[in-house]
């Protein structure tokens, strides 16, 4: 008898991973972690602290395949351009022009869904206490 293994290399009929739930697998997947972020949130984000992302890290925040976040993500823009493939730290097919112009300042990229999680729940922290800082009075 032939033996199927899941995607976590285990008898699929013992997984305990793949055989939950699918509203617990939701719900553990997001513990600790309290945040529901949009793709347009994320690119502001991106934008924001000019970092990039990987494909596979954005999707796994949106909770969808990364092979789909070309559609997601509609035509090619400077905007959108923070998010790159893992192998070439560069969005896949855009010419020079589609770049945002800092693309390459930093060599740092987010690989993971959850540092990119992290890292946009701080930055959101930060532009709360930001909005919350009363403005100094002009005095004539």
């Amino acid at each position: 008898m032939a033996v199927l293994q899941c995607l976590h290399g285990l008898d699929s009929r013992f997984c305990s991973l793949c055989n939950r739930p699918r509203n617990l697998a939701k719900n553990t997947a997001r513990r600790g972690q309290s945040h529901d972020a949009s793709l347009a949130e994320i690119i502001r984000f991106l934008n924001h602290e000019q970092v990039r992302a990987t494909y596979g890290a954005v999707a796994k925040v949106l909770g969808i395949v990364p092979r789909t976040m070309g559609t997601k993500l509609g035509p090619r823009r400077v905007e959108t351009s923070w998010i790159v493939s893992t192998a070439t730290g560069l969005p896949i097919d855009y010419v020079q022009e589609e770049m945002h112009p800092a693309l390459l300042q930093k060599i740092e990229v987010i690989t993971t869904g959850g540092e990119l999680t992290k890292r946009m729940l701080a930055w959101e922290d930060r532009q709360g206490k930001a909005e919350a800082e009363p403005r100094p009075q002009r005095t004539a």
